[in-house]
């Protein structure tokens, strides 16, 4: 079965008192909506104002000739995933405006596309592509609402607890390692035969700076999909429609998670809207997913749940091992890495 999973909160107002005696005829001084440390990180990158936050993705296959001069592999693909709102959510929840951009100006923005799916109350939703989502503040924390191609149906949503921006300055080559490991900026550091991906002398253009991000999945969240032909949309495939009832599914191979499973291995419970049975132990993924099979107008479905408060993740650039961090940078930054670049 193929999933596609697929990278960025209402405050209390503190009312101004109004002071003076009940003979006094002053004008009310309008409130200002309080914001945490954390949401006031968030807004010095995140605002349009400020240029929004940028995500570094993609994939680089380069070589190297004889005399040293560089050549980029076709399929390469070096952009970002831009995202911004118009202005603070202390006012109440603001729309995020997405776009994608190629950091590189030789190499074309790849062929990007949609569709994850997921179950809300029984009914099967498709995640809108760009991403249409909206951003309010929860307590002292940031929460990024996404929404399926109707515009209005909350599909999953991501609380954001720590937000720490860093200032750059001097060369980009002596940056913190945590930029070059934890982000895909990393890609660039790469040398062949001596030569670089970038220019080793450059730095970073004034008010440069990242911003690290620890988020976690507010609510459970249950992705599903195909089993079996593939298709798009909210008409998923099941794995059976001659097995009404889960008990009668077990035990059951697979070949995609390369386990067996027995009835005893998982609960049954109501998941959203359905009867579901969830795995006992979590799939070896970046963030913990729990194999799902559910009965639906009398047939089995498969979908992989992630657990309310999950941490979001993603392997350290290089590695295997999970970071709980996400890093972007802000626009003088970007800039910054595009004028850098010897492709």
């Amino acid at each position: 079965m193929k999933i596609f999973p697929c990278t960025v909160t209402l405050l209390t107002l503190a009312l101004a008192g109004c002071g003076g005696g009940g003979s006094s005829s002053g004008t009310a001084v309008p409130s200002t909506p309080a914001v945490s440390a954390a949401q006031k990180s968030y807004e010095s990158v995140a605002l349009s104002g400020n240029g929004g936050l940028h995500y570094l993705t993609g994939s680089l296959g380069y070589s190297s000739s004889s005399s040293g001069v560089l050549s980029i592999n076709p399929g390469s693909s070096f952009y970002t995933d831009d995202s911004s709102i118009p202005q603070s959510p202390a006012n109440g929840p603001q729309p995020v405006s997405v776009a994608y951009t190629s950091a590189a100006k030789t190499l074309p923005l790849p062929t990007l596309s949609g569709g994850a799916r997921y179950l809300i109350n029984g009914t099967v939703y498709v995640a809108a592509f760009p991403a249409q989502a909206q951003v309010s503040y929860s307590g002292n924390n940031v929460l990024e609402s996404y929404l399926a191609t109707d515009g209005k149906t909350v599909i999953r949503a991501f609380l954001g607890t720590s937000y720490t921006s860093t200032a750059l300055s001097g060369l980009i080559s002596s940056s913190p390692a945590e930029l070059f490991s934890g982000s895909l900026l990393g890609l660039i550091t790469n040398t062949i035969n001596g030569a670089s991906l970038y220019n080793q002398q450059a730095s970073w253009q004034p008010g440069s700076a990242y911003l690290k991000v620890v988020r976690q999945y507010s609510g459970d969240t249950l992705f599903v999909g195909d089993c079996g032909v593939a298709t798009t949309g909210p008409n998923i495939t099941p794995c059976s429609t001659t097995v009404a009832a889960l008990e009668g599914w077990f035990p059951r191979v697979s070949t995609t998670d390369g386990v067996t499973y027995q009835l005893g291995d998982g609960q049954i419970v109501t998941l959203a809207g359905v009867r579901a049975w969830v795995a006992n132990t979590a799939l070896k993924t970046a963030v913990p997913q729990y194999r799902v099979y559910y009965q639906s107008n009398g047939a089995i479905y498969s979908g992989l749940l992630t657990k309310d408060g999950t941490p979001l993740q993603t392997s350290a650039l290089g590695s295997s091992t999970a970071q709980n961090f996400y890093i972007f940078l802000n626009n003088a930054a970007l800039q910054s890495v595009k004028s850098a670049l010897n492709f």
